[in-house]
């Protein structure tokens, strides 16, 4: 499972959250956060905290916390996180995309290579 998390500074951009919200019309906002990539079979809290928004904006506020979604249509709809993705991979493929991850481009010692040869 992939961590999803959906701050309510976001979500209040969204027509219907506003009212959903403070009528706490839970299958609205369901449908809401489901839309919206959360997964809303699994466990999910509302919690408050210092985040950063989708917009990039440093907000304190509550935000929905709980699991992204795997289902196909999330997954090829565009939104879905790259964690999202390789874990719906096939368990070789999943195994490849992680190590592939973690290894190291070495661009940055290439780099000061690069420059300790110019200096010369």
């Amino acid at each position: 499972m992939v961590g999803h998390t959906l701050s309510i500074s976001d979500l209040l951009l969204i027509d219907n959250f506003k009212q959903a919200f403070g009528s706490e019309d839970k299958q609205a906002i369901e449908t809401i956060l489901f839309d919206n990539g959360m997964d809303v079979k699994e466990p999910y809290s509302l919690e408050f905290s210092k985040h950063r928004n989708l917009r990039g904006n440093i907000v304190s506020c509550q935000r929905y916390v709980g699991e992204e979604r795997q289902d196909q249509k999330w997954i090829k709809g565009g939104a879905a996180s790259w964690e999202a993705v390789v874990e719906s991979c096939d368990l070789d493929l999943r195994i490849a995309l992680k190590t592939m991850s973690q290894q190291s481009n070495n661009t940055g010692k290439i780099c000061a290579e690069l420059e300790r040869h110019a200096g010369n």
